[in-house]
């Protein structure tokens, strides 16, 4: 819901409020990297990230997004979850774009 506000901390706040986006995970594929089902990231919006960055990419084709650990293969991208129980996607790298890396997560107990 994109009227939801979300409080931030004091160390967020120093980074480019315009470049700052969440999203809702969906799934357990984070599940190792501490990131689960429910949790909602906070990224920061940029088009690269350094090898083994958490991102949300967009991968087309699929047409979907999703939050992985990203890694380069000569022209191919990785995108590697933190649960055994998931394979890798590798796709082509134009066919991959990086939407943001995640910067916080936040966690709510109901």
């Amino acid at each position: 819901d994109p009227e939801r506000w979300i409080d931030l901390t004091e160390e967020l706040m120093s980074l480019p409020a315009d470049r700052l986006f969440a999203l809702r995970v969906e799934g357990n594929s984070m599940i190792d990297a501490g990131v689960l089902d429910g949790d909602i990231v906070i990224l920061l919006h940029q088009e690269t990230a350094d090898d083994g960055a958490m991102v949300a990419a967009w991968i087309e084709g699929d047409e979907e997004t999703t939050l992985k650990r990203l890694y380069r293969d000569g022209a191919n991208v990785r995108l590697v979850p933190a649960n055994p129980e998931y394979k890798p996607i590798v796709r082509a790298a134009d066919k991959v774009q990086i939407k943001g890396e995640v910067v916080s997560i936040i966690r709510t107990y109901r």
